[in-house]
C-alpha cells in the first residue's frame, strides 16, 4: 500500500504561511507525532522569521535570503525528506516546495508562581519537516505535557511540610511550613550559625590541593634527559619477560592512553599532550636514579618483549632484580595509584580523607543542642522556598566545583533528605560525594573514602551551598531574581576536533585556510591539449590573464579570474555566473558570459557573425579581414 498526501498549502503564499504558524505548535514526525513549536519558515530561496521591528508593536515576518552554502543545503534537505517517506514509509509526500523549521518539545518548567508551562529545546536542536507532514491538531493530549495552572500555597504547602529557605542569610537551611496566607506564607528554621564558616573550610582545603603543578610532557623530557619515546614507555606500561616467562611490569603506570585513564595527582591530557605533575617528576627522578639500567633499555625498537638478562645485564639473576624493582615501585605507591577516566575531576585519597576527617569534627561539636538557633520567617513568596519534589524543575543549570559544599533535597533515592557533604568528583553528567555521616546505601567511591559515607548523586538533586544560584528575596513585591540559563555540562581531558555541518563554521579543532586577496589567482593552461586557454599550440606554457577595463575588478566571487574558453578539453576553470567585461573591440574574439544579468557592450550570441564576416569554427567570433 502506497500513500499519497495532498499538500494542503500548494498554493498558499509562503509569507502566510509563515505568518500562520511561526510562534505556535506543531506535530511532527507522522506517524509518530512530537510535539514542537515552528520558529522559521523556509523555501528554496528565503528563511521567513517574525522579528520585533517596531518596539511596542507586534512582530512582522522578514524574509533573509539563504547563503550561497544554504541554497545546497536546503534543497538536500527537502530531498531527504521526501526520500525518506518513500523509501522507508511508502509515502508519496510530493514535491516539498516548503519547510518548517521547529524546536521539539522538551518538557514541562515550573515557574516561579507554580505554573508548570511547555518548554522547548533551543536552536541548536533544530529540526525540519516539510510543511504537507506537519499536523496541527491531535485528537488525544499527552498528559504527561498538559500544562497546569499555579495551586493555591495551602494545597503545594501544606502546614508541617518539609522545605529548603532560599534567603539570603540562611541559604539551604531545612525547614518547616508553619502557616500560609492567599499569597505569602511563613517557614521556620533551624540551624547552626557557624556553618557558613564551615563551608570556608572545605574549600580551602581543595584550593590548597590545587597548587600541584603540571608540566607538558615535552618539557618533562628535557627536564629529565629523556627522549619522548623512553618517556612514554616508563609512564605507561613497561613489562619485562623473566626466564620462566613470568612478566614483570616495571612502568609507573602513569597514563592509559588506550583506555583514556588519567592518575589522580600525577598525569592529565590537555588536547593533544599528556601533562605530569611534580609528583610524577620526582618519582621518576628517584627511579631512575636508583635503576638505570632500567632507562638505558627504553629506546629499543620493536614490538616484543624484553628480557630481564638484556635488562640486567651486569646482575648474578635477572629476574631477582626485576621482581626487587617491582617491589621499589610497590614501596612507593605504585600500586595504589587511582587511574580514572580523562573526561572527569576527582580529588586524591589524601584530599577525601582530610575533608573527611574535618567534617567528622564539625559534627562532633554539633552533639550538643545549645549551639542551634531557632527562627521564624513570616511573609514570604512561594519562590523563596524550595519543595523537594520541585528539585528536578527549579535546580536545572546549577554548577558545581571541587570542594562545594552540597545538601541533599531530593526526598526520594539513596540518600537521605537534608543530608549535608562535599563535592569529590565531578563527572560529564553527575558527581561524587562524600557525606558528613554513614547511611545504609552508601559506598566507598572506589576505596577513596571510609564505608558507607560516599554516592554518586545527580547535579539537580542538591543545593550548592558554597556558590548559592538560587537566591531569592523574602519580600513578595520584589522582582524574581536571576536563576542559571548556561547549562553545566564539565568536561574535562581531551577535547577531539569535530568537523562543522554544512553551511556554518567551526567552533574548534579545523580551521579553513584563510582567503588570501593580495592578487588575482592564474590558471596554466596546457598548450598542447585542445585550443582552450587562448594559447596556440606549440605555444610556450603561460598562464590566462584578463586585465581589469574601465576600473572594472575582473575577478568574480569565488576570486578566480575568468579564463578564455575555447573548443579544446584545456579550458582552466570558469566559475558559473562570472562577470566577464568586454576588454576587446567589438568584432573580435570576446570570451563567453555565463548566468544571468546584463553585461554592457557584450554581444550575447552564440557564436553568430555579423553580417559579412565568415564564420569562425569555434563559439567566439573573429575579426573582420582587412579591405585589400
Amino acid at each position: 500500500m502506497v500513500i499519497h498526501i495532498d499538500n494542503a498549502h500548494e498554493h498558499r503564499k509562503v509569507e502566510d504561511i509563515a505568518q500562520e504558524m511561526i510562534g505556535n505548535r506543531i506535530f511532527i514526525g507522522w506517524p509518530f507525532l512530537q510535539e514542537g513549536k515552528v520558529a522559521a519558515v523556509s523555501d528554496s530561496l528565503f528563511t521567513y522569521e517574525k522579528l520585533s521591528v517596531v518596539p511596542g508593536k507586534p512582530p512582522k515576518v522578514v524574509s533573509n535570503p539563504h547563503t550561497p552554502q544554504g541554497l545546497g543545503l536546503w534543497k538536500s534537505k527537502a530531498e531527504k525528506i521526501e526520500r525518506f517517506y518513500s523509501k522507508r514509509c511508502g509515502v508519496i509526500t510530493g514535491n516539498i516546495d516548503v519547510l518548517l523549521h521547529v524546536r521539539p518539545l522538551k518538557g514541562l518548567k515550573r515557574l516561579d508562581n507554580g505554573a508548570f508551562v511547555k518548554d522547548y529545546e533551543g536552536a541548536d536542536k533544530e529540526v525540519e519537516q516539510a510543511v504537507q507532514m506537519a499536523v496541527s491538531e491531535v485528537f488525544s493530549e499527552d498528559p504527561r505535557f498538559i500544562e497546569k495552572e499555579p495551586p493555591p500555597l495551602s494545597e503545594e504547602f501544606p502546614e508541617g511540610s518539609k522545605v529548603f529557605f532560599l534567603g539570603e542569610h540562611a541559604y539551604g537551611i531545612a525547614a518547616q511550613v508553619c502557616g500560609t496566607t492567599e499569597d505569602t506564607l511563613s517557614v521556620v528554621l533551624v540551624f547552626f550559625p557557624s556553618e557558613k564558616v564551615e563551608n570556608d573550610k572545605f574549600k580551602s582545603i581543595v584550593a590548597n590541593r590545587l597548587q600541584n603543578k603540571y608540566f607538558p610532557s615535552f618539557k618533562v623530557s628535557e627536564m629529565l634527559g629523556l627522549s619522548g619515546r623512553a618517556l612514554s614507555k616508563i609512564t605507561s606500561s613497561f613489562m619485562v619477560v623473566g626466564s620462566d616467562g613470568n612478566k614483570n611490569n616495571l612502568g609507573l603506570s602513569l597514563k592509559f592512553e588506550a583506555k583514556g585513564l588519567k592518575v589522580i595527582e600525577y598525569s592529565r591530557k590537555d588536547g593533544r599532550y599528556w601533562e605530569f605533575s611534580e609528583k610524577a617528576i620526582q618519582l621518576i627522578r628517584e627511579y631512575q636514579a636508583k635503576y638505570p639500567e632500567v632507562f638505558a633499555v627504553l629506546d629499543r625498537g620493536g614490538d616484543a618483549m624484553i628480557k630481564a638478562s638484556d635488562v640486567f645485564t651486569d646482575a648474578p639473576n635477572p629476574d631477582a632484580k626485576a621482581k626487587e624493582v617491582k617491589t621499589w615501585l610497590n614501596s612507593k605507591g605504585v600500586r595504589d595509584f587511582e587511574p580514572v577516566s580523562l573526561f572527569c575531576d576527582q580529588l586524591g585519597k589524601a584530599t577525601v580523607k582530610e575533608i573527611e576527617s574535618l567534617a567528622d569534627s564539625f559534627t562532633a561539636g554539633k552533639q550538643s543542642t545549645a549551639g542551634i538557633k531557632k527562627a521564624m520567617v513570616k511573609g514570604i513568596p512561594r519562590q523563596a522556598v524550595l519543595k523537594p519534589s520541585h528539585a528536578v524543575y527549579r535546580l536545572q543549570n546549577q554548577h558545581f566545583a571541587l570542594g562545594d559544599r552540597v545538601i541533599m533535597v531530593q526526598d526520594s533515592g539513596s540518600v537521605p533528605l537534608s543530608f549535608k557533604g562535599v563535592v569529590v568528583g565531578m563527572n560529564a553528567k553527575s558527581m561524587d560525594v562524600i557525606w558528613d555521616a554513614p547511611f545504609m546505601s552508601g559506598t566507598t567511591l572506589g576505596d577513596r573514602c571510609s564505608q558507607y559515607r560516599g554516592s554518586t548523586v545527580e547535579f539537580w538533586s542538591c543545593l550548592n551551598l558554597t556558590n548559592p544560584q538560587f537566591v531569592a528575596s523574602t519580600n513578595p513585591k520584589a522582582p524574581t531574581q536571576q536563576q542559571p540559563k548556561a547549562p553545566f555540562k564539565p568536561r574535562f581531558g581531551p577535547h577531539p576536533s569535530v568537523r562543522p555541518a554544512p553551511g556554518q563554521y567551526p567552533a574548534g579543532g579545523f580551521r579553513p585556510a584563510p582567503a588570501t586577496h593580495n592578487g588575482p589567482v592564474h590558471i596554466m593552461t596546457n598548450p598542447n591539449r585542445g585550443r582552450g586557454g587562448g594559447a596556440s599550440r606549440g605555444a610556450p606554457l603561460a598562464a590566462a590573464h584578463i586585465a581589469p577595463a574601465n576600473g572594472i575588478p575582473a575577478t568574480n566571487g569565488n576570486h578566480v579570474e575568468p579564463v578564455v574558453r575555447g573548443r579544446g578539453r584545456a579550458r582552466g576553470f570558469e566559475p558559473r555566473g562570472a562577470f566577464h567585461p568586454p576588454t576587446h573591440p567589438r568584432g573580435q574574439f570576446i570570451p563567453p558570459a555565463r548566468g544571468r544579468g546584463f553585461v554592457p557592450s557584450l554581444d550575447r550570441g552564440r557564436g553568430v557573425p555579423p553580417r559579412g564576416v565568415s564564420r569562425g569554427r569555434g563559439r567566439g567570433q573573429f575579426a573582420p579581414q582587412p579591405a585589400a
